[in-house]
């Protein structure tokens, strides 16, 4: 069970995030909070898993709650304001919900955080495990140059080995984490830190050229957005 609660300067935020976390099997959002510092309070006496967190807010703003107070729980960022996913990525956060959401985009980022969840419960890690035949192979999220889709099979890419792995691209979706991946083509995603450049609609990655698909240009190119100076 992922024990959250959400802070939002807003409370038409906090509702919506009330209403879609209801009925989501093994989440509880136990408290939701308008005083960032009376979240911090809380959470010294309760268990808390993740946290839904506005970034935007006056006074003390979400980046510097996670960097002032050295959070350790998992955080998924929810703001109107997209130029702030290159901040998300840097203090790693599990997901980044763009205002206004909807309650499938909200159940992707619980399930990515849940997968991300350690065995014993509490916390984040920073691999995840696949099924490769008859074993189970641990695949570090840094390690991950791009994931190739084909028929019944998706491929990761590191700098080392690919790695065969019976599953759909859907399936791989959820265990990557918005924005550090990105889906560019309905058979290809990529790591965004390791493109070295984007030139004739195409993504470079280790010399590498990979086409980027129409459907997802324009989501790849905001993201993309996002990351620069």
């Amino acid at each position: 069970m992922i024990q959250a609660i959400a802070i939002d300067d807003e409370p038409r935020a906090l509702e919506v995030i009330r209403n879609h976390a209801l009925g989501i099997p093994n989440l509880t959002l136990r408290e939701v909070f308008t005083d960032p510092l009376r979240a911090m309070a809380y959470i010294q006496d309760h268990p808390v898993d993740l946290i839904f967190l506005d970034i935007n807010m006056p006074g003390l703003d979400g980046l510097s709650l996670v960097k002032g107070f050295s959070l350790q729980q998992m955080i998924i960022f929810t703001t109107a304001h997209s130029e702030y996913a290159l901040a998300g990525f840097e203090v790693e956060a599990v997901d980044y919900l763009l205002k206004p959401f909807d309650r499938v985009r909200f159940l992707q980022a619980v399930n990515k955080a849940r997968n991300r969840m350690k065995p014993d419960g509490a916390g984040m890690t920073d691999f995840f495990f696949v099924n490769t035949g008859n074993q189970q192979r641990r695949i570090s999220y840094s390690d991950i140059l791009y994931v190739h889709a084909e028929g019944n099979y998706i491929t990761y890419f590191t700098p080392t080995e690919k790695i065969w792995v019976r599953s759909t691209m859907a399936e791989a979706l959820k265990f990557l984490p918005v924005p550090m991946f990105v889906q560019i083509h309905r058979s290809y995603i990529v790591a965004v830190r390791n493109i070295e450049k984007i030139e004739d609609n195409h993504v470079y990655i280790r010399g590498t050229a990979i086409s980027i698909g129409n459907t997802f240009r324009e989501n790849f190119l905001r993201v993309i957005d996002s990351f620069k100076a």
